[in-house]
């Protein structure tokens, strides 16, 4: 007989009773002793009514206990594919969805091929004569990504992926436990950013097979209801874009990838398969790293390193630690977020080897005629201060500049003065934004496709996605996307002095000026700052060595030691959370990855 059988059973009675005894009660109709003859009973019974609700409720509860997980965000491609033809020389452009095609006409000029569509969409690519490769981009919605065409049937054919934005794949995890209490208890976490970010679960109520969740965000609202039949959970979610119903499925224990940073307790260190012959591989014994640095790998698990997505070592410009977590794998593509700053500043140095006109002393205002700008001490801000943080400009207003702005050039020239162009350093994705005009003075061509040309392809960089704004510039703040390996790549380039196979990528004097101290950094205090980069020391081996260091926010970082020509990067999901951002995986390099350098 279940819970409700029984209350139907037992309720009419009950309160009969329970009616009778009050008015014998009050008119003192019965002895005590008879009185409490009749009461035992009615407490027995209530007692017994309590007891079986609370083994229902806990029957619930144990049926919820483990992680519970499902796609919450799903970003899909506007498009499947592109093909050009015909392949000697294209004369037209096809985008396919779903069976549907939509043809553009292409516009030659030299070995390049472009077209425009409506609402941004562009799409710009170089061929040139007898080419065995295409480089090609499409953007749309302010996303520009790289496209790798094959030939095929005397066409181009390339495929177009997603956008590997933040809701893309965005997998959600929601986790019951009981604590020392035996009270029930709940946490909610993704595969790409610690949810803390938004909310944590302070107490969760359990009513039958429905779930409430008291959250620290009185913006976001999230419920769930247990289906006893399919033995699934349906998430409640909303938030201020709307409200969603997702079904949840039970994870295996010991299956949980995505939740955990890394389940497998049985590692094992393996040398990294190569990626290609520009980086050889290697063990870590090869390059005298003590396998003592292992030690963090078992307490992956412990929740202390949390959201750290991957960690890559390079020693001798060798590739010999390469490990992923929370599901993520090398083809995966990261957004490395203000780490792209420092990468940037190797971009403008290509520009000033094609264009010797571009110099660092050059005024900012020389490279927008487009503005009037009247302030004198604006126009005194050069080149030199907005590659060192230090344009004296007001701070902005991030999402004023990217939600309320389309032209973020322009609100960045418009702010005021705080100090005067060199005075002080401020952290400014804005003014990171000044060298965009900057780099475009170099070039006719779309700066993505520079980038692509010019560093990336150069580099076997074929896979990357970054932003535009609304206006068509190219973002050089962040949320510029390729593969964690080729992140590294960037620190083996400093190293390499700017060469590549052979190929000076970058002029090796550029490389010297930009990771020169010329500013006193504001984090960590004190420290020196180059162009864009971050110029710090570290106990290497119990031996102090100076670094050379690219941060972005959530964990992303590219660390640079040219003394014993060693590279870690790190990339990660700890965004805007302070200090865990910093602090994870700085403690695994510190603590584990420095000291068992054997010098």
């Amino acid at each position: 007989m279940d819970f409700q059988s029984i209350v139907v059973y037992f309720y009419i009675p009950l309160v009969f009773e329970l009616k009778q005894f009050a008015k014998e009660y009050v008119n003192h109709d019965r002895s005590p002793l008879t009185m409490n003859s009749k009461i035992y009973p009615i407490i027995a019974i209530l007692i017994f009514l309590s007891s079986c609700k609370d083994k229902s409720t806990s029957l619930e509860t144990e049926k919820l206990m483990g992680v519970w997980s499902s796609v919450l965000f799903q970003t899909e491609a506007k498009y499947d594919s592109m093909v050009l033809k015909p392949a000697k020389s294209p004369i037209k452009a096809t985008l396919y969805k779903n069976g549907k095609e939509t043809v553009f006409k292409l516009t030659k000029n030299g070995d390049g091929l472009s077209f425009k569509g409506e609402s941004g969409l562009r799409f710009d690519a170089t061929l040139p004569n007898n080419a065995k490769s295409v480089y090609g981009l499409i953007t749309d919605d302010l996303w520009v990504q790289n496209l790798q065409f094959k030939e095929f049937e005397n066409s181009w054919v390339a495929k177009v992926v997603k956008p590997e934005i933040i809701d893309t794949d965005y997998e959600v995890f929601l986790e019951f436990y009981e604590d020392s209490l035996n009270m029930v208890k709940a946490k909610i976490q993704s595969n790409k950013e610690n949810r803390e970010l938004h909310f944590k679960i302070d107490s969760v109520k359990v009513d039958g097979n429905d779930i409430d969740f008291k959250i620290t965000n009185d913006r976001f609202g999230i419920s769930a209801e247990y289906d006893p039949k399919n033995k699934n959970l349906f998430l409640y979610y909303g938030n201020m874009s709307g409200k969603r119903k997702v079904s949840l499925t039970k994870m295996n224990p010991s299956r949980l990838k995505g939740y955990k940073p890394m389940v497998d307790e049985n590692y094992t260190y393996e040398i990294p398969e190569p990626i290609d012959a520009s980086i050889p591989v290697a063990s870590l014994n090869d390059v005298g790293i003590n396998r003592s640095m292992l030690d963090f790998i078992p307490k992956m698990n412990s929740g202390e390193y949390d959201h750290i997505h991957g960690i890559i070592i390079t020693k001798n410009k060798k590739l010999v630690f390469e490990e992923y977590f929370h599901g993520y794998n090398r083809e995966y593509l990261h957004d490395i977020k203000s780490s792209f700053k420092s990468i940037s500043s190797l971009w403008l140095g290509k520009m000033m080897m094609k264009d010797e006109s571009i110099n660092v002393n050059n005024p900012i205002v020389q490279y927008y005629p487009e503005y009037d700008i009247l302030d004198e001490d604006k126009k005194k801000i050069t080149v030199h201060h907005a590659l060192t943080m230090s344009t004296g400009l007001q701070q902005e207003d991030e999402d004023e500049m990217q939600w309320g702005n389309e032209d973020w050039v322009g609100y960045e020239l418009n702010l005021p003065i705080a100090h005067k162009p060199g005075e002080k350093y401020q952290y400014s994705s804005g003014g990171m934004n000044l060298l965009t005009g900057v780099i475009q003075s170099g070039t006719d061509n779309y700066l993505p496709q520079f980038l692509y040309e010019e560093i990336l392809g150069p580099m076997n960089i074929n896979r990357f996605q970054m932003r535009v704004s609304p206006v068509g510039r190219a973002y050089l703040p962040g949320d510029f996307y390729l593969r964690p390996i080729d992140f590294t790549k960037f620190g083996l380039l400093l190293l390499n002095e700017g060469s590549w196979n052979n190929r000076q990528i970058i002029e090796s004097e550029w490389i010297d000026v930009s990771t020169r101290p010329h500013m006193k950094g504001s984090w960590p205090i004190d420290s020196d700052y180059g162009y864009l980069w971050r110029l710090l020391e570290r106990k290497v081996g119990g031996k102090m060595m100076k670094t050379i260091e690219a941060w972005g926010n959530g964990g992303q970082f590219l660390i640079v030691i040219p003394e014993i020509e060693m590279t870690i990067t790190f990339t990660g999901g700890n965004y805007n959370l302070f200090p865990e951002m910093e602090d994870k995986p700085m403690k695994i390099l510190n603590e584990y990855i420095l000291p068992a350098v054997e010098l």
